[in-house]
């Protein structure tokens, strides 16, 4: 009977605690990987390895600019590799700086904070901002990608 009741107990606790929202420690490795996987093929300035990152219905915002057309809001992957041609097309190769400020995970969720810098081609001006990026993620996969940037920085920079 003991036995019996401390089983249901942590089924009882089990399904409790999972249907609270408590994030486990598989769901915080699976966001904490895909984030950082955006990081990397974002790296490599690959536009459709970037977008393999993402499901295929996206909730995706970037603070929007008249200026700059990746920015705004996308809802498809199949939209996501103009975003980053366009994007890459505007700066200057070898003039990026990206330093990680925090990398927060809670379950299905990250926030990373950062500052980021490059060089508009058209202008020649660097410019240096801080930046926040919200994430969730699902199975394996990104399905919310909020940027908040500094849009005037960029463009006062893009001005020439």
């Amino acid at each position: 009977m003991k036995k019996r009741l401390f089983i249901w107990l942590m089924l009882w606790a089990f399904h409790w605690t999972h249907a609270q929202g408590t994030p486990t420690a598989l769901q915080e490795t699976e966001t904490k990987r895909a984030v950082e996987n955006f990081f990397v093929q974002f790296g490599s300035k690959n536009p459709d390895q970037i977008a393999q990152c993402f499901s295929e219905q996206v909730d995706w915002y970037i603070f929007e600019s008249t200026q700059f057309p990746w920015t705004g809001r996308r809802t498809q992957r199949s939209e996501i590799p103009k975003v980053f041609e366009t994007l890459f097309s505007y700066f200057v190769d070898g003039h990026e700086k990206f330093e990680l400020q925090d990398f927060l995970v809670d379950g299905d969720q990250a926030a990373v904070f950062a500052q980021l810098g490059r060089r508009f081609k058209n202008s020649g001006k660097d410019f240096s901002m801080l930046v926040a990026l919200h994430f969730v993620v699902e199975k394996g996969l990104i399905k919310k990608f909020y940027l908040y940037e500094q849009t005037t920085v960029l463009e006062k920079a893009y001005k020439q």
